[in-house]
């Protein structure tokens, strides 16, 4: 019984596993995706597939919490300790992935932005400005970018 106990708690531990893998694959196709040309379509396609793998992950991690707390004594045990080891792993890949792509997300964000303020001829919000009186002014307000 205890033997099948411990399948049973492998067997969870590797269907995180399998549910990280897919999440790391499809950040890894995000940044790949964001380093080339990229369309509307393509980003919510990886958005789409991004929500559905996550939600996976959820549901295989709630289900492995049920059953096994970070304290189980199996987990220092093998085969336990090395799949435990290797969710850890990837889970750690995953985060500092979608770091990476929500750095490069904010980027371009910030990029697109500026262009836009720019070509709608108003200040960016970002940059400090003075008044004729000496105080800062804030506000965006309408400048010309060439007269004729």
């Amino acid at each position: 019984m205890e033997r099948n106990n411990q399948i049973y708690k492998a067997s969870l531990i590797e269907n995180e596993i399998e549910a990280a893998n897919s999440l790391f694959s499809t950040l890894k196709n995000e940044f790949e995706a964001f380093k080339n040309t990229v369309t509307p379509e393509e980003i919510y396609y990886l958005a789409k597939q991004k929500e559905q793998q996550l939600i996976t992950m959820e549901e295989a991690s709630q289900k492995r919490i049920s059953i096994i707390s970070i304290t189980d004594p199996e987990l220092s045990t093998e085969p336990l300790k090395s799949l435990w080891k290797t969710l850890l792993r990837i889970a750690q890949a995953c985060q500092k992935q979608n770091q990476i792509n929500g750095s490069i997300i904010n980027t371009t964000k910030r990029h697109v932005e500026q262009a836009s303020t720019i070509l709608n001829g108003l200040q960016p919000a970002s940059e400090l400005r003075y008044g004729r009186s000496g105080e800062t002014v804030s506000e965006r307000q309408p400048r010309t970018l060439a007269k004729a």
